[in-house]
């Protein structure tokens, strides 16, 4: 069993009910999940926004917003 496993394993019997029905629920929704075109087309124009240096910090914007 891989290192990944054991550990989520060792998080999940740690859980109480009610977070193991969310556990549950995103773990069903992750198993269902494809990525659509509109999506990849975001991801594409994300890379792209990204190349050309059109981003922002997160630690430099918290400090911006006095988060």
């Amino acid at each position: 069993m891989s290192a990944m496993r054991e550990e989520l394993e060792k998080i999940i019997h740690r859980l109480p009910a009610k977070q193991l029905k969310l556990l549950l629920s995103y773990a069903r929704e992750l198993e269902d999940d494809e990525l659509t075109s509109a999506n990849i087309a975001d991801i594409e124009a994300g890379k792209a926004e990204i190349a050309r240096g059109e981003w922002v910090d997160w630690d430099e914007l918290k400090r911006e917003l006095n988060l």
